[in-house]
């Protein structure tokens, strides 16, 4: 048989051995074409991890800094996505453990457009009880990670503990700081205010490696902001690095990680602190995760040529 013969032949085969027990299966979308609910459950020892999608945020060349649009286009062309249409993931990350759910960023919630803010969606399906969360640990205060974290002007995880570093609470409550900036970028330091703001007492500032939960413990990685920090989880022999904004566009910044993004604090440092994360990650084996990463953002890292290569974690059949 000719293998144009044997491809065509092939549903056929498996629609007859419908005898042996195996029936198709159908998955429909979401009304309007959307994807199904983008959660993906696995385990970490003896937690429990799951990858949220808040949706997707386009990247153009105009936002990288370092590198010109026609090589920028030409790396996300040979990592076979539509360079005309850059899409970029915004993940966020929930942990059960003891008995206690931890939310890791909480996604944008309604200030970027229609393409993001699906959080209250993945919580919903997932049933979810937002009262049941008793700490929010946030990477940075930029408004794709803590937009969805209030609901006007109230915390959205009524019960949690919120966690950020003490640099990060510093520079974007800063009103002198904040006048040096575009007035485009002012409305970052304004939603960082009145986030921390609606925590209240529930808020709870860190410096260095802190234990923030058990088996939690802060990774200071700084530049992208003064105060970004990553997350790693271990349990048992077990341990995953949730490593925050380290990259923005996967294509473009896994094979050139000199490049770094408009809205990096100090694009000098960022740039640093990627490149010996990622010399310390490449080929070490440890599983890392990315608010950033495509969608679940979960995987490890091996080194490619002069980059580096995201191998993407397998499937976790819980």
């Amino acid at each position: 048989m000719k293998r144009r013969d044997l491809l065509k032949a092939a549903p056929v085969a498996l629609l007859a051995s419908g005898a042996a027990g195996l029936v198709p299966l159908k998955v429909r979308a979401a009304p309007g074409g959307a994807q199904v609910t983008a959660a993906q459950r696995f385990r970490v020892g003896e937690m429990t991890v799951t990858a949220l999608s808040d949706g997707f945020i386009q990247f153009s060349p105009d936002a990288m800094i370092g590198i010109e649009a026609e090589d920028f286009l030409s790396l996300v062309e040979a990592a076979h996505q539509d360079p005309a249409n850059v899409r970029g993931a915004v993940n966020a990350y929930m942990v059960e453990s003891g008995g206690e759910t931890w939310m890791i960023d909480a996604g944008t919630g309604p200030i970027f457009g229609p393409t993001l803010g699906h959080m209250p969606e993945v919580f919903a399906a997932l049933g979810t009880d937002l009262g049941s969360v008793s700490k929010l640990i946030v990477t940075h205060l930029h408004g794709d990670h803590i937009g969805g974290a209030t609901m006007d002007g109230k915390p959205v995880f009524p019960n949690a503990e919120m966690i950020v570093s003490e640099a990060d609470r510093a520079f974007w409550t800063n009103d002198q700081i904040k006048a040096q900036f575009p007035e485009q970028f002012r409305g970052m330091f304004d939603l960082a205010k009145a986030t921390l703001a609606a925590y209240g007492d529930k808020l709870r500032v860190i410096e260095g490696e802190a234990d923030v939960a058990p088996g939690v413990t802060a990774r200071p990685m700084p530049g992208h902001t003064v105060g970004h920090t990553g997350y790693m989880l271990e349990s048992g022999s077990d341990s995953l690095l949730v490593w925050g904004d380290i990259i923005h566009v996967p294509a473009v910044q896994l094979a050139r990680p000199e490049v770094t993004i408009m809205f990096d604090t100090d694009k000098e440092q960022a740039a640093a602190t990627r490149a010996d994360l990622m010399t310390a990650l490449a080929g070490s084996g440890q599983r890392i995760a990315g608010m950033h990463m495509l969608f679940p953002g979960v995987g490890y890292l091996d080194t490619l040529g002069d980059g580096y290569h995201f191998v993407p974690a397998p499937w976790d059949y819980l």
